[in-house]
């Protein structure tokens, strides 16, 4: 990993969608990184801010939560947040975007739109 290699932060305990993101991202020079636990999540951000942060919703819910709380978005610049979990779980989509997340996706919107938010931020960070 070069110093100008791009992160991508997957926050979450599901191991399914990781290979299919490091497929999108990788070709483009981007690090995949996962956090499973909060602590996680705050030393990779301090080592690297993201360019990207995807939160599974589906993962224990006091962790992305208190990740969500947490951030700081003018330290995050560009990078955007996208959150994606069930369809039929309206309150916890809804609890992502109340605390910040740029897009709330269903696990099928995210799997069909991944390519597309890859390649924005792309544009966005060079």
């Amino acid at each position: 990993m070069g110093l100008d290699t791009e992160t991508v932060l997957i926050v979450g305990q599901n191991l399914m969608f990781v290979g299919k993101v490091e497929a999108l991202t990788e070709p483009l020079g981007y690090d995949v990184q996962r956090a499973t636990t909060e602590s996680a999540f705050w030393e990779h951000f301090a080592n690297r801010r993201p360019s990207l942060v995807l939160v599974d919703l589906e993962g224990e819910e006091p962790v992305w939560s208190n990740v969500l709380e947490k951030i700081d978005h003018q330290e995050l610049g560009e990078a955007r947040i996208v959150a994606f979990g069930p369809h039929e779980d309206l309150a916890t989509m809804e609890r992502a975007r109340n605390l910040g997340c740029d897009l709330v996706l269903s696990k099928g919107e995210f799997n069909r739109d991944l390519p597309k938010i890859i390649g924005r931020i792309k544009t966005n960070t060079g």
